[in-house]
């Protein structure tokens, strides 16, 4: 999973990042810091998630769904009330996911580098407003 090839897109992005399976967060980590962000975490449970939240710029969420503790959707509503853009990343499809997040992005794994950084980037625009996508 770690990238063959450089990237700066994500170049100062917050993401939290929530993923229970400690060699799939290593990974995923390792992805979005390559390509610029700056990880919050990985928080390896619900509980976890939810101490990372607190009052931090996050500026999009990567979320496993079913983690050792729970389902995630508690925090994703957390965080859309925040309007914090949210892509989930799992194995499952989001017909277990309340009808609020059913239209979220989601990156199935196991995952290319490109298909979540690009699903991170979709994600981040549709919450920007215009005079912020005229800037980026």
């Amino acid at each position: 999973m770690v990238p063959t090839t450089y990237t700066d897109d994500l170049q100062d992005c917050a993401i939290l990042l929530v993923e229970d399976d400690a060699i799939t967060a290593i990974d995923t980590k390792a992805v979005l810091e390559m390509a610029g962000a700056k990880v919050i975490g990985p928080a390896y449970s619900l509980r976890q998630g939810l101490h990372w939240l607190g009052d931090r710029r996050i500026d999009c969420a990567v979320l496993d769904i079913n983690l050792n503790d729970g389902l995630v959707f508690g925090l994703a509503d957390l965080l859309a009330d925040r309007s914090v853009p949210i892509v989930f990343l799992s194995a499952h499809s989001l017909t277990v996911a309340p009808p609020r997040h059913r239209d979220r992005r989601l990156v199935r794994k196991p995952f290319g580098t490109h298909s979540l950084i690009g699903a991170i980037l979709g994600a981040i625009s549709e919450y920007r407003t215009p005079s912020e996508a005229r800037t980026a």
